[in-house]
């Protein structure tokens, strides 16, 4: 197992987020990784990128609690399956990213852990700076959801996992 695998998964146990190492058989978003019910899947033979384990918990951890044990496969098909509204989906992929990247900080990784070479379709670039120079990618919808450290901000969280229920709120 890789060395930032092994301290990815440590970090998922240490905030309580399902995952287990299985086997993934079939076609996933990312090799070796599959969501089934709110639980990562994680084959270990077939993962190529460490970092697409903290964008994939990310989407977990950041979905509003009641959806979360619908999540299966690709989170963006499942949006409108479940009656969850798709702004409210890409929200969640923003604040997925933000995630990991407050992840990586936590876990004192390099960003180019999660942007690796073949990650975000060519943005890559462009999202290390963002983070770097201290642009708003998925920060605010943490903060929205008390994710992030009410003094300190982005990227220190005070809680990993989403309980806060603000689509209600809106309405």
């Amino acid at each position: 197992m890789h060395e930032h695998t092994k301290r990815i998964c440590d970090f998922l146990t240490e905030i309580n987020l399902p995952f287990r190492f299985k086997d993934v058989e079939t076609d996933s978003f990312l090799p070796g990784l599959k969501t089934v019910n709110g639980t990562l899947y994680i084959d270990n033979e077939k993962l190529l990128y460490p970092g697409d384990i903290l964008h994939e918990a990310g989407h977990i951890a950041v979905c509003e609690p009641i959806f979360r044990p619908q999540l299966n496969g690709d989170v963006y098909k499942n949006g409108l399956k479940n009656g969850r509204e798709k702004q409210a989906m890409h929200g969640e992929e923003i604040a997925a990213t933000a995630w990991s990247v407050a992840a990586t900080s936590y876990l004192n990784l390099p960003i180019e852990v999660v942007f690796h070479e073949k990650a975000y379709k060519n943005a890559r670039e462009s999202l290390i700076d963002a983070f770097n120079t201290g642009g708003l990618f998925g920060q605010p919808l943490l903060t929205a959801w008390d994710m992030t450290c009410p003094r300190e901000g982005f990227p220190k969280m005070q809680k990993w996992i989403r309980t806060h229920r603000w689509i209600n709120e809106l309405s």
